[in-house]
């Protein structure tokens, strides 16, 4: 069953405010307005046998106020990143910040901020929408969206950039744009190394279905490719490799693909911009909801 409209427009707009809001890391003024405040991350998973696709009343809560996930194993665990926006007293301060909980015995851990250096003096730069990606020689590449908009109130100007860790915590960031479009925004992307090159999709938020893409050779300079299209649902989710084969989970829908030329619906769906991991023997998915 596709996504209602009415909702499916609402979690969009939730989502592109989230990236927009309290771009100095600032308390929200209004917690009434949509936000990663006011959002909360489920966990399901799916297995080999069902081919990967979603039992959605399978779905538990597992991280409050928060959104934009992304799931990779660290050290023989599951990990979860995302958006985090905290407005407890002990954890204001990490409001809009990336925030990472670990699962050990069924159990989501209680998130903690992770490092990433930005440049202080432009307090909109800051990190944000994280995609993060083992490294085949070991540790981790996080994908982020930065506002390269000079100070507060100006246009935004969103481009793609990316920090590596050792240890998946305390990250460095790495000079430059990885993709920046000219007279578009680009954000909440999706990356996978796969066959030998690097591909980053993400949604157009202006053209319903449509699809970004682009390759790289190195995971640094990526070069811009045809447009995708997928009918009702975005491009705004995870990707994730099984057997040579890749899973692409986005907001509405769950494609599959071996060459990201043609692709294949497995599965139409409610969830929204859902985060990806084979782990344990299955597929584990982590998709953004309303707070009750």
């Amino acid at each position: 069953m596709a996504l209602p409209r009415l909702l499916f427009a609402s979690l969009l707009t939730c989502f592109l405010q989230a990236t927009l809001v309290s771009a100095d890391h600032r308390y929200p003024r209004d917690l009434s307005k949509n936000g990663p405040w006011k959002t909360e991350l489920t966990w399901l998973t799916a297995s080999e046998r069902s081919g990967f696709k979603i039992n959605q009343n399978s779905a538990e809560i597992a991280i409050s106020q928060a959104g934009v996930p992304t799931l990779a194993v660290v050290d023989g665990s599951l990990r979860a990143y995302f958006q985090w926006a905290p407005t407890d007293d002990e954890n204001i301060k990490y409001f809009n910040h990336i925030g990472y909980s670990d699962f050990h015995d069924g159990v989501w851990s209680l998130p903690k901020p992770i490092e990433v250096g930005f440049d202080s003096r432009n307090p909109l730069n800051y990190p944000f929408d994280p995609t993060i990606v083992p490294l085949t020689e070991g540790g981790f590449r996080l994908y982020f969206t930065s506002n390269n908009a000079e100070k507060r109130g100006s246009k935004s100007n969103l481009s793609i950039g990316s920090a590596t860790s050792a240890d998946g915590v305390n990250f460095t960031r790495e000079p430059g744009n990885r993709l920046q479009l000219d007279g578009k925004r680009i954000n909440d992307c999706a990356i996978i190394y796969f066959n030998g090159k690097w591909h980053m999709i993400a949604p157009d938020h202006d053209q319903p279905g449509v699809g970004y893409y682009a390759t790289s050779n190195d995971g640094l300079t990526f070069e811009r490719q045809d447009d995708l299209f997928q009918s009702r649902g975005a491009w705004l989710g995870n990707m994730v490799e099984r057997d040579g084969v890749v899973f692409f989970y986005g907001t509405g829908f769950t494609l599959k693909t071996s060459n990201f030329q043609r692709w294949q619906v497995v599965q139409r769906h409610r969830l929204a911009d859902p985060g990806a991991a084979f782990f344990d023997g299955k597929m584990h998915v982590m998709s953004v909801g309303r707070s009750k």
